[in-house]
């Protein structure tokens, strides 16, 4: 879905979705965001705030998880809130410059266009652990055999004690 940022109304623009599950598609083979459990619901806010776009939303769906220790795909809850500013004008000063605290919450884009689809995706991934863990609990994959020891009991450890 793309918002042409010239139409927007002095008020702002108000949006809301609700995406299917199968809206996410993973960026690559292995990605440990599998996909969504439940559909994607939000809403999208722009409004001019002087020269820039203030954009605010919220989200809230159960994303599908790939446990980082076993391996197993698991269900996580997300709920997030969300704002930042654009800059419609693209950036004409310096590269090699110092950014204050303000330009942290500030993306440029080029053209008049924004899509609200890669500005959602781009929030799910922002809000999901870098490390995503099934459980504390987890006692992950056997380092030699490979099987999942929250189901089986292997005799790897007991093999790896006696050799030395």
């Amino acid at each position: 879905m793309k918002i042409d940022l010239t139409n927007i109304p002095p008020d702002g623009k108000y949006i809301e979705f609700n995406f299917s599950p199968d809206w996410w598609n993973p960026d690559f083979k292995n990605d440990h965001i599998i996909g969504l459990s439940m559909p994607l619901s939000g809403w999208i806010k722009l409004h001019y705030f002087a020269k820039k776009v203030a954009v605010e939303g919220a989200l809230s769906t159960t994303l599908k998880l790939r446990c980082d220790r076993c391996l197993e795909p698991y269900d996580k809850p997300l709920s997030t809130n969300f704002k930042f500013f654009l800059s419609v004008t693209p950036y004409a000063g310096d590269l090699d410059i110092k950014l204050s605290e303000e330009d942290l919450n500030l993306i440029f884009i080029d053209g008049n266009y924004l899509y609200i689809d890669q500005i959602i995706k781009e929030q799910i991934i922002l809000n999901t652990p870098m490390k995503t863990i099934c459980s504390v609990n987890c006692k992950g994959l056997c380092p030699v055999c490979g099987c999942n020891l929250n189901f089986e009991t292997c005799s790897c450890a007991k093999k790896l004690n006696t050799i030395k």
